[in-house]
């Protein structure tokens, strides 16, 4: 499974308090504590915050990136905890999980019985991933790429530390080594995007909530985020150096 397929042991000297960590391939029995970092990093309004149903709606975004991917790379402390993770899809290569999307159902089915659950779904399906779509239209980019990056989470608890440039070093040597030319990546306001133009990448589509306001009529409670996709060249020189950010929210999906 591409330059990740055994572990091995990164110590950074990024930082004076960089912890030692070592890089894997997502196992299933990651999915709960993924999903909790997940739902961490990217927590629900107050409304939902804190709840079981927040975790249930971090689940169901973990698992809609998961059930499309075919190579993952995850970061692990010495003590056993979930450090980051990056997730991708390959064009022609088998998905990593098959029972992931019968798990995906599943948990979507769990939401939907919860009318705060339901309305969330509502919001991503009808509104979120609409947009994500008009994006890749506009684009084209699935036309002149051979990958997706579906996922890349940092834990905020080892923020600053070198795991997100680690992470995005092994991803580009991975796809590198299974012929992937050029790739692209979803993201939005709500993420560190400065990430992927300080890495080099370039922005070939953006949405700007403020440009459509009609956006808003897709869905209740439709997010107010601008949303971008970014894409790499893999040829290109541009994409290396390490990322100095703060933030644990560097995500592509």
């Amino acid at each position: 499974m591409g330059a990740n397929s055994d572990p091995h042991t990164s110590v950074d000297t990024y930082t004076a308090r960089t912890p030692a960590v070592s890089y894997r391939s997502m196992e299933w029995n990651d999915l709960d504590t993924v999903a909790a970092c997940f739902d961490r990093v990217w927590p629900q309004g107050p409304a939902l915050a804190g709840t079981p149903t927040a975790l249930l709606v971090a689940r169901y975004l973990t698992l809609h990136y998961l059930e499309q991917s075919t190579w993952s790379n995850v970061a692990v402390t010495a003590e056993g905890d979930l450090a980051g993770i990056t997730l991708a899809r390959v064009v022609g290569q088998p998905t990593m999980f098959p029972q992931a999307h019968e798990e995906f159902l599943r948990t979507r089915a769990l939401l939907l019985a919860d009318p705060r659950g339901a309305a969330t779904v509502t919001m991503f399906e009808d509104g979120f991933f609409v947009r994500e779509g008009i994006l890749e239209e506009d684009s084209d980019v699935t036309a002149t790429t051979q990958a997706e990056l579906e996922l890349f989470m940092v834990n905020p608890d080892v923020r600053g530390a070198g795991v997100g440039g680690a992470l995005w070093r092994q991803l580009l040597a991975a796809l590198r080594s299974m012929g992937v030319r050029a790739f692209f990546l979803h993201t939005d306001s709500s993420c560190d995007f400065g990430f992927y133009d300080h890495k080099g990448l370039s922005r070939v589509a953006e949405r700007l909530a403020a440009d459509h306001p009609e956006d808003a009529d897709l869905a209740p409670g439709m997010n107010t985020d601008d949303q971008f996709i970014y894409r790499a060249d893999l040829a290109s020189g541009a994409l290396g150096g390490a990322f100095r950010g703060t933030q644990g929210e560097v995500c592509g999906a």
